[in-house]
């Protein structure tokens, strides 16, 4: 009889922690159900339900802070605002949205008129040879340690991250996203005059979706802190579009 309790206690345990495990990294950002109707883009309206949450401190500009970006986890679009993204790397922008096709659609303002710049930049869709390339590189220069975690509900593992330009070396965490993470990698490569506090570089090396989610380098520490609800409606219209030349 206490065999059969002792089995089935044993059993019970198991269960529950595999269910924990499983709860835990789920690997998905629901959406609220107000994008279902605030999701407009052929009005031009765009519904942001989450925002994710990096504190950085860039050791080079002596500068350090938060940084947020607003997400939509069905499509993968981001949207950097002013107020807490780029701030004034962005000069007259109030806000840029950018989509994992590597299209951008920048509005603010030029001379007192509201005007809409859209870019689109190639290097979010790459092709195969440079796919390979990407991914020789990425076994070449990012080695697993091993160490793993869960960041809010979603995988990520530890490297050491070596360069071929010098003999530096850095632990980074890479968080595996539902989504793709290129329109923050993304934002490197727009002419348009946008720059974040911190530069998130890694178009070169990392999958769509791999997200930097904690570097600790000479010049730079950031970290992935939170992933908020944090609703926010970008709307296009009413922002005239400017060609550029």
């Amino acid at each position: 009889m206490k065999k059969n309790l002792l089995f089935l206690f044993l059993a019970i345990t198991a269960a529950t922690l595999s269910q924990s495990t499983f709860a835990q990294v789920s690997g998905k950002i629901v959406p609220d159900k107000q994008r279902a109707t605030q999701w407009k883009p052929a009005v031009g309206q765009y519904y942001f339900s989450h925002a994710l949450v990096f504190d950085y401190q860039n050791k080079a500009d002596k500068t350090s802070g938060q940084l947020k970006v607003y997400i939509d986890p069905v499509t993968g679009a981001m949207c950097f605002r002013k107020e807490s993204s780029f701030g004034q790397g962005g000069k007259t922008f109030d806000f840029v949205i950018g989509f994992p096709d590597g299209k951008y659609i920048f509005c603010g303002t030029d001379g007192g008129k509201k005007v809409r710049i859209n870019e689109v930049v190639k290097e979010l869709k790459p092709d195969a040879e440079t796919k390979a390339q990407q991914k020789s590189d990425f076994e070449t220069y990012a080695i697993p340690t091993g160490n793993k975690r869960v960041d809010f509900g979603m995988e990520s593992l530890e490297y050491d991250l070596s360069y071929a330009t010098s003999d530096n070396k850095d632990k980074i965490w890479l968080t595996k996203t539902p989504f793709s993470v290129y329109p923050l990698y993304g934002i490197e490569f727009v002419e348009s005059a946008v720059s974040l506090p911190v530069t998130f570089d890694y178009m070169h090396l990392l999958t769509a979706n791999q997200l930097l989610s904690e570097i600790n380098s000479k010049d730079l520490v950031l970290k992935l802190t939170d992933i908020v609800k944090e609703p926010f409606t970008a709307i296009t219209k009413g922002y005239t579009v400017l060609k550029l030349e």
